[in-house]
């Protein structure tokens, strides 16, 4: 009866760990604000998702549209501009649509 009631114990913590993990992982717009310039687009994604819209431009640039709900739920719009080398150069506020 001890080994069930131990399973059981560490069963139902495992179960819940992803959740709150992902609870965690809400992404800040300070935060995003501050990396444009000093990230590449492989870790935007894993710090902030893949972006709502992307286009790729004629020299191989790129340009990313993010959108985050901030405070009281409102929409904070982002375009991101990357260099040639995948690498963010500048970003702008944007309208969500």
């Amino acid at each position: 009866m001890t080994t069930r009631v131990l399973k059981l114990c560490l069963f139902i913590p495992g179960l819940l760990l992803p959740l709150l993990l992902s609870c965690t992982h809400e992404p800040r717009v300070e935060e995003f604000e501050a990396r444009i310039g000093q990230i590449a687009q492989d870790d935007l994604i894993r710090g902030f998702g893949y972006p709502q819209r992307l286009k790729k431009l004629p020299l191989g640039n790129e340009v990313w549209d993010y959108e985050f709900l901030a405070g009281n739920s409102r929409c904070v719009g982002y375009r991101v501009y990357f260099d040639e080398d995948r690498r963010s150069q500048r970003w702008e506020r944007i309208a969500c649509r």
